[in-house]
């Protein structure tokens, strides 16, 4: 075997070795990013501050937390917590990939540089006095694959009435979203909702819903549209965003003497992440060992000229 042979032999097994132990790297990751945020949070015209019936007699009510998330060649990760309109309810936070990961109860961005999703969700308080509820689903997508996650919470008062009644619903509530791909073939998809029904089950009806601040608004089903939003992004270097400030919100509903209703709130965010297919980028251990094999190919070639022109 010649030297120019076996030079050319030695940088490529530099070359597959060097691949071998750093693996591909990729490009920009696909990101994405969903917060709601409400505080004192209050309905009343069921239960008082000190969790007295009013007008109101309450069958049952449940309140429940949930979050997920998933991340390829790692196991999902979800959790689940019920608890009360009293206390609330605060579930483990959701989290799958390499990480790392913020501490539970983090719902600010905590994944820009690092790989991984998350879910989170969390209510303090009582609803009848001022509660607080947080949402968050986030991830960084770095590998090929799908990637996502969530987050959401849902309260249910089954309730009658021993007289006519006014039940009142307020809040203050801000909302951000954001998506952003780093290659064409990339996809990022962040998802926020929050609604509010009241169904009267002696008639089989939705109760209609005033809006206090802008009765053009009013409805059956209360869904503010700062609250229920969807940003998406395939196009790398145009991140899609939506930002909502902290917001007042009143509404009001008339319930009937002797008719059972169910009071429903419900909110959610999600994230969904896909990454293309990449060819894999040279990592800079890559690059070094080319050089040095590159390197001592061009020495031999030198060499060889040489010694070819002493001949001539």
């Amino acid at each position: 075997m010649s030297i120019l042979t076996r030079s050319v032999k030695g940088a490529a097994v530099a070359l597959l070795a060097s691949t071998a132990l750093t693996g591909p790297a990729y490009a920009i990751p696909s990101y994405g990013y969903s917060t709601l945020h409400f505080e004192n949070f209050t309905l009343s015209g069921i239960y008082d501050a000190n969790g007295q019936t009013l007008p109101g007699v309450v069958a049952n009510s449940s309140v429940t937390s949930t979050d997920g998330a998933n991340y390829p060649g790692f196991a999902p990760g979800g959790n689940s917590a019920g608890g009360n309109i009293f206390s609330g309810t605060d579930p483990a936070q959701a989290t799958s990939g390499p990480g790392p990961f913020p501490a539970q109860n983090t719902f600010t961005q905590a994944l820009m540089a690092s790989s991984g999703t998350r879910g989170d969700a969390q209510i303090t308080g009582a609803i009848a006095s001022g509660a607080t509820s947080n949402l968050v689903s986030e991830g960084n997508l770095t590998i090929n694959g799908s990637a996502g996650s969530n987050a959401g919470t849902s309260t249910s008062i089954n309730a009658s009435f021993t007289g006519t009644s006014t039940v009142s619903l307020s809040f203050a509530a801000s909302s951000a979203l954001m998506s952003s791909v780093g290659n064409l073939g990339d996809s990022s998809n962040s998802q926020a909702s929050a609604s509010f029904r009241i169904f009267d089950t002696t008639t089989g009806a939705y109760v209609l819903i005033v809006d206090n601040l802008n009765a053009a608004n009013s409805s059956t089903d209360i869904t503010p549209f700062s609250l229920n939003q969807n940003v998406a992004s395939t196009n790398p270097g145009s991140p899609q965003t939506f930002l909502s400030s902290l917001t007042n919100y009143s509404y009001a509903a008339n319930l009937i003497a002797s008719h059972r209703y169910q009071l429903t709130l419900a909110d959610s965010t999600s994230v969904i992440l896909t990454g293309a297919v990449l060819s894999p980028i040279p990592e800079p251990a890559t690059w070094a060992m080319m050089l040095v094999g590159f390197g001592g190919l061009g020495a031999v070639l030198r060499r060889r000229r040489g010694q070819a022109a002493l001949t001539a």
